[in-house]
């Protein structure tokens, strides 16, 4: 008779949270207490795998999968990431943005009161 194997639910969820500790007084029992545990474990741990990022060529996860941080950078050339703020270090010191509507980098303009 072949090992029987847990199922994973077609729709897994993350419930690791909710997994309660075993306690001494639990009984010793395969289906009452190691095998609910174990099937718990396992379909958070399938959740987790299902919904994980796919990488990219370089083995990195692609910007779009990634939160749309903002932040500054300072260097002579312009960064990859188009959310940051770029402090052009070549041209002065000049504080830029990135505009998608003409796909260019623009000096940010200043205001004083």
């Amino acid at each position: 008779m072949p090992d029987e194997k847990y199922a994973i639910p077609e729709n897994p969820e993350y419930r690791a949270r909710q997994i309660r500790k075993l306690r001494d007084s639990d009984p010793a029992s395969a289906t009452q207490a190691f095998n609910p545990l174990v099937a718990s474990m396992l379909e958070s741990v399938d959740y987790l795998y299902q919904n994980r990022a796919p990488l990219d060529e370089n083995g990195k996860v692609p910007e779009t999968y990634l939160p749309a941080l903002g932040g500054h950078t300072a260097q002579a050339e312009p960064p990859e990431n188009k959310n940051l703020l770029w402090i052009d270090t070549a041209n002065g010191n000049v504080l830029k943005f990135y505009d998608p509507a003409s796909s260019a980098w623009k000096p940010v303009g200043a205001v004083w009161s």
